[in-house]
């Protein structure tokens, strides 16, 4: 894992080809991405909480908490974004997974992370950033693809750009943070809070922004 963790801190990511996020990432789409069930939860469980991701999370951050699981895929135009921007300023605060689908491809820059960008809100209403910017910073384009599937892990100040496919995106942000963020509120049934009872034994260190809905 100190492979893992010196590309986290330097280039700002780490990928895993993984087939059987592929696979599962596959049929997680086909049953229509039913996050909030126990299907869905299971799924976070064995990709979010994933033990690679744990020792990232846990090598860079004090204590974090999930805050966000969603699907996102390529866009028919280019698009280059950033979950976070801010460069130094902002600190390393905020981690992104991303379970890759099959035939996906992203391109990922290396080392922009390390660098404060102009950005504009972006058609995901989050951040984009532009091409002349990454070149002028010396932030070189890793294409990477992944045939079978992947898991990534990366820092949000990383500007990225998906060309194929699609992922399930989680983000893990420190306290602070996330203090800003919406709830994630789940149908209040016996079965899910105890699924999330699972999910808070795993790691003391790793939270999560779950709230119950009010019958």
């Amino acid at each position: 894992m100190e492979v893992a963790e010196r590309s986290v801190s330097e280039k700002g990511f780490y990928c895993w080809q993984d087939t059987l996020a592929g696979d599962r990432v596959s049929d997680f789409d086909r049953k229509g991405c039913p996050y909030f069930t126990v299907y869905g939860l299971d799924f976070l469980i064995d990709f979010a909480f994933n033990p690679h991701i744990q020792h990232i999370l846990n090598a860079f951050l004090d204590r974090c908490v999930l805050g966000h699981y969603l699907k996102y895929k390529a866009l028919p135009e280019p698009y280059i974004e950033c979950f976070r921007r801010g460069g130094p300023d902002a600190g390393r605060r905020v981690f992104v997974v991303h379970v890759c689908s099959k035939q996906s491809q992203i391109i990922y820059y290396a080392g922009s992370h390390l660098h404060r960008f102009e950005t504009t809100v972006g058609a995901r209403s989050n951040y984009e950033v532009s091409q002349e910017q990454l070149s002028h910073a010396g932030c070189e384009p890793r294409v990477m693809d992944f045939p079978d599937g992947a898991l990534v892990v990366f820092d949000a100040r990383v500007c990225f750009e998906m060309k194929q496919g699609y992922t399930i995106a989680f983000m893990f942000a420190t306290e602070d943070v996330l203090a800003d963020w919406a709830k994630i509120y789940l149908p209040n049934s016996t079965i899910l809070q105890d699924k999330v009872a699972q999910i808070e034994d795993i790691n003391p260190k790793i939270g999560h922004n779950f709230v119950f809905q009010k019958n």
